[in-house]
């Protein structure tokens, strides 16, 4: 089981933050994830593997001016 922004989801063997994204509604704006208190930038999310009882928070992109 993983926390994303404190909802509980199954965790999966070899599940990456990709592929946890595309099982998140309204992922689609998410640019960096915060992982276990680090930060993965969208270009690291198909390698990037999220491990059991892992804490991800969605860090939306965000434009301002």
């Amino acid at each position: 089981m993983i926390q994303v922004d404190d909802k509980p989801m199954p965790w999966q063997e070899g599940m990456t933050v990709a592929s946890l994204l595309a099982q998140v509604d309204d992922a689609r704006f998410c640019s960096v994830v915060r992982l276990n208190g680090k930060l993965v930038s969208s270009p690291k999310f198909e390698q990037t593997e999220v491990p059991d009882n892992a804490e991800v928070r969605l860090l939306p992109l965000v434009a301002g001016g």
